[in-house]
């Protein structure tokens, strides 16, 4: 029996989807902000700013990676990114540049392309929107439920501190707030009440009224005392109670990549009951210890997560004969409280 390890893969690496000119071709990664201004030239970008990355690694951001839109389309892009399986985040930035419609094929492309993957998408909507017309610029992409669970969109624009400071959009900065929370505490862990590093204020002053009715717009707001603090965390999916928020539909995709690369190994096992426990039993033993660090609820392990397979209980015969393992999981999220689904499925030896 091939030996079955299940460990906990990185949760924040973003990829920032833009037209770099001639900077590089394809996709690149870099490591810190020197290393963005080797490969991005040492200069100015078309439609980047680089004020945008600088709020990034400002905030917290680790390793990224850069995909080039330059002569291509956003899914053109994407198809690059597909060699850089740690990728969990997606940024397109200058978004709007080309218009409503360009946004909509973009942000379509984008969170598709997240949705496929276990990802999240970071947007942003225009700079002269107001926090009800951010609400309306989301709905105007026009994204299916699964698209908009996996897509947040972060409203107003930011201005950095520095005399004479132009307007950044917001997704950069809170892309770094994200690697930051998930570094200090986990993926369950909302990445909200946290103070934006480099910013001197948002480009718009937004009361608690308009916040309300601007759901399910995430909007980052200036309080005395702290600062630039982001104070939303929520998804784009208004239909599905279980994708409200950001945290919840974060550590779903995080426990089902885990699961799904750990189980890799069973492509070549026979598709018997062996199998199916030692694939139970180190699905167990990760959410155990998911669930000893503060990542999901209850005060002992059948209250927090649930393991699930088998013949007759989550495979068919047809399941079987095919050579398909479905594990059911169910996470007690530490919000909301309710068992959220998540399904893993992959392929063995029929022998």
């Amino acid at each position: 029996m091939s030996i079955l390890s299940v460990s906990s893969g990185p949760t924040a690496v973003p990829v920032f989807i833009a037209d770099f000119g001639t900077a590089f071709e394809g996709a690149a990664r870099v490591s810190d902000w020197s290393d963005f201004r080797g490969v991005a030239g040492g200069g100015a970008i078309p439609g980047v700013t680089d004020r945008v990355l600088r709020g990034y690694f400002e905030n917290g951001g680790g390793h990224c990676y850069l995909a080039n839109t330059a002569g291509k389309t956003a899914r053109e892009a994407l198809a690059e990114v597909e060699a850089f399986d740690e990728v969990t985040i997606l940024v397109p930035l200058g978004l709007w540049n080309n218009g409503a419609d360009a946004a909509g094929d973009t942000a379509r492309a984008v969170t598709a392309y997240a949705a496929a993957h276990r990802a999240m998408a970071i947007l942003h909507a225009h700079q002269d929107c107001d926090a009800r017309q951010a609400r309306e610029a989301a709905r105007s992409f026009k994204l299916d439920a699964d698209q908009s669970a996996h897509a947040a969109l972060y409203h107003p624009w930011l201005i950095p501190s520095g005399d004479g400071a132009q307007p950044v959009p917001p997704v950069g900065a809170v892309a770094g707030v994200w690697c930051q929370v998930d570094g200090r505490h986990g993926v369950w862990k909302a990445p909200v009440n946290v103070t934006v590093q480099g910013i001197a204020r948002p480009s718009q002053a937004v009361a608690d009224k308009e916040q309300g009715e601007a759901q399910p717009v995430d909007i980052l707001r200036e309080f005395e005392g702290r600062g630039t603090t982001v104070w939303g965390t929520r998804t784009l999916n208004e239909t599905d109670e279980r994708w409200k928020y950001i945290p919840v539909r974060r550590l779903a995709d995080t426990v089902e990549r885990d699961l799904q690369k750990g189980f890799v190994f069973a492509m070549f096992e026979p598709n018997t009951q062996p199998t199916w426990e030692k694939l139970r039993s180190e699905a167990d033993a990760y959410l155990r210890a998911l669930w000893k660090k503060g990542g999901l609820q209850g005060t002992k392990p059948e209250e927090a997560y649930s393991v699930q397979i088998g013949q007759g209980l989550t495979m068919t015969e047809e399941d079987v004969k095919a050579g398909r393992i479905v594990m059911k999981v169910g996470l007690a999220a530490v919000r909301p409280a309710e068992f959220i689904p998540a399904t893993v499925t992959v392929t063995a030896d029929r022998t």
